[in-house]
């Protein structure tokens, strides 16, 4: 059994390793990533600064530290539909049918997959933390909030791999995958994400009451200021694991349907 494990151990860190270099390998999949937040990042920052003055707006230390928490995220959101999007090239080029004729557990090759887009996610979040810091963000909360900030972003690109790669072994479609962007990015949108719920018009109030990413950002935020009054950590974390695991499950269903239907 041990061996067993060990064996989908290795398997899992090998997939993983190809899906990270893969992404490495090809800007059209790596740079959005990177460039699109720190581009929302600026134009937030410089644009709606003002808001900073509300009376319902947060006594933080500065503005740009309130909204990094929401630039973590939207990073994780296109980690992990970049995960998908490789997915479905992998399909439609023949390299996943040649994974699945391999003597390996089914799981391992989506918990591989995921595996990759854990290592950018980390990447992802701890580059911006940085850039933030030096363009004037502060985190009263320390070296353990940005660390676990990090943790966060990673279950958070998990839990929208997952989906993403559930669609792309039901569809297939890397054209599919590549059109579904601008609605994944309403699960960002309907998320306090730039500015504090109370500042949320109330449809979008109530939206984001059952949106999970609403408590992962309050989560990073609230460890990253120092402040439990921002956001609770261990909600956010639930929420974020929760995510992850109910998101990973959805696709070892959606691939063990597809091989049924072979």
């Amino acid at each position: 059994m041990s061996l067993d494990l060990l064996r989908e151990g290795r398997v899992v860190g090998a997939l993983g390793r190809r899906g990270l270099s893969v992404q490495f390998r090809k800007a059209q999949l790596l740079m959005p990533t990177f460039v699109l937040p720190l581009m929302l990042l600026a134009v937030i920052s410089s644009g709606t600064s003002a808001a900073r003055d509300l009376p319902q707006f947060p006594d933080v230390t500065s503005y740009i530290t309130f909204i990094v928490p929401g630039t973590i995220i939207q990073g994780a959101l296109l980690a992990g539909l970049t995960t998908g999007t490789a997915l479905a090239s992998d399909i439609e080029f023949g390299f996943f049918d040649r994974l699945l004729s391999a003597p390996v557990h089914r799981t391992s090759i989506i918990l591989g997959r995921l595996f990759g887009t854990v290592g950018l996610a980390m990447l992802q979040a701890s580059f911006f933390l940085l850039v933030a810091l030096a363009f004037g963000a502060r985190y009263p909360g320390g070296v353990d909030a940005a660390l676990i900030t990090v943790v966060l972003a990673a279950f958070t690109a998990v839990g929208i791999g997952g989906i993403a790669s559930a669609i792309a072994i039901r569809t297939g479609s890397l054209s599919l995958m590549q059109s579904i962007f601008p609605f994944v990015f309403v699960l960002l949108f309907t998320a306090p994400a730039f500015f504090p719920r109370e500042l949320l018009t109330p449809v979008l109030r109530d939206v984001a009451a059952y949106n999970p990413l609403t408590y992962v950002v309050e989560a990073v935020r609230g460890l990253l200021a120092g402040d439990a009054g921002l956001g609770d950590p261990w909600i956010g974390l639930a929420s974020a694991v929760g995510l992850a695991v109910t998101m990973t499950a959805l696709a070892t269903f959606a691939l063990k349907a597809r091989l049924r239907a072979a």
